[in-house]
């Protein structure tokens, strides 16, 4: 999944994606999810994250739980912290194989 050449789309798509499918408008989203739309676009734009509590919100209001959510958002964070600590991984990886 790491080694994969295109990241994983951020939740935020998806998520807004899911709004739309639902006919939700952004201001009535952020009320149900307790957010401001300022944040709430935000997410959808994948300018900010899905937070553990955001997505216990989100997994309620999609009726598919928290742990869709909260697992898209680590497999994309984790991706792009793989291509960020790519010379700190190469060395540990030289001093493992040494």
């Amino acid at each position: 999944m790491l080694d994969r050449k295109i990241a994983p789309t951020h939740p935020g798509t998806i998520l807004a994606e899911a709004l739309e499918d639902m006919s939700m408008k952004i201001a009535h989203a952020s009320k149900l999810l307790g957010c401001t739309r300022q944040h709430l676009h935000r997410i959808l734009n994948g300018k900010a994250p899905i937070t553990p509590a955001m997505a216990v919100k989100i997994g309620t209001l999609c009726g598919n739980g928290p742990t869709l959510w909260a697992n898209m958002q680590t497999n994309h964070d984790l991706w792009h912290e793989v291509r960020r600590q790519k010379s700190a991984i190469k060395i540990i990886e030289q001093h493992v194989a040494a």
